[in-house]
């Protein structure tokens, strides 16, 4: 029994269209806004752009055109070419000879100071500096005619203060005894302390009629010599003595007498005070004690 021999069967392959996997099931809309107004009604509503369910068919024919070219772009690359090598970024350095010169300047300058010696300058600067002997003959005579001048002006103070002694005196030089005054007072204008006419031991009311004596006395002549516009000079500075100022007491402290150490101190005068006058009784001469 011969057996029957099985047809030959070819399988024809087919090519697939290219958009047959890249598309993607559509999504009904319906559902899609069932959500939205779900989620606008929990939170606020959110601009979102249309989604593109569908692709064309140019939009896949230019994304396979692109890929062919990209292949066989890659197929041609042979590497590096030597053209690329030589496009190097071109570096311009620009230097000023000015600038070098005034650093080799400053470092001769400093070298010199290091050396503790003074550096060396150009010859043109010294004669630009070399002054005139006019210059020099009008700054001597400068010189003499200030000397002149402050002459002048110690004189004329010299005369200002001892005018009151020359008012008697016929002659600008003073003689005898307003020489010996101004001599004083040329002293005391120097520094001295005290006057060569100072009595050191003399009753208190010569001293102080003395003292009031010579007051009036320089008042009247400032006041003078201020009526006849004459300029004098400015009065002496004179410190004031605090010896005869009384102590002031604090709050609590003894009236009377002084209270040092613990112990209250009392002179005559204070026990007279506290006493109080002594009266006289049948004219015995005892008083109250």
């Amino acid at each position: 029994m011969v057996g029957k021999r099985k047809r030959d069967t070819s399988v024809a392959s087919r090519k697939l269209s290219p958009g047959v996997y890249d598309q993607t099931p559509p999504v009904s809309d319906a559902s899609h806004d069932v959500f939205r107004r779900y989620f606008e009604a929990r939170f606020l509503p959110l601009d979102i752009p249309a989604r593109v369910t569908d692709r064309s068919a140019e939009t896949v024919e230019i994304n396979e055109d692109d890929e062919t070219a990209d292949l066989q772009s890659d197929s041609e690359w042979s590497g590096f070419s030597d053209g690329d090598e030589d496009n190097k970024v071109e570096v311009v350095e620009y230097k000023d000879s000015r600038i070098a010169l005034d650093d080799a300047m400053d470092k001769k300058a400093r070298k010199a100071f290091m050396n503790s010696k003074p550096p060396c300058f150009p010859a043109e600067s010294t004669t630009a500096r070399s002054k005139p002997k006019q210059d020099r003959d009008g700054k001597a005579e400068d010189k003499n005619t200030d000397a002149e001048d402050l002459k002048n002006d110690l004189a004329l103070q010299r005369l200002l203060k001892e005018s009151h002694l020359l008012e008697s005196a016929s002659e600008l030089a003073p003689s005898g005894k307003n020489r010996h005054r101004a001599l004083d007072l040329r002293m005391q204008a120097l520094g001295s302390k005290t006057s060569i006419y100072a009595q050191q031991n003399m009753p208190s009311s010569h001293r102080r009629g003395i003292k009031a004596k010579a007051t009036s006395k320089e008042e009247r002549r400032r006041r003078e010599a201020r009526e006849n516009g004459i300029i004098l000079e400015k009065p002496a500075f004179k410190p004031k003595n605090n010896s005869d100022k009384r102590r002031e007491r604090g709050v609590g402290g003894p009236s009377v007498g002084k209270f040092a150490g613990g112990t209250l101190k009392l002179n005559k005068r204070d026990l007279s005070a506290i006493q109080g006058t002594q009266r006289t009784t049948n004219g015995k001469g005892k008083g109250r004690r």
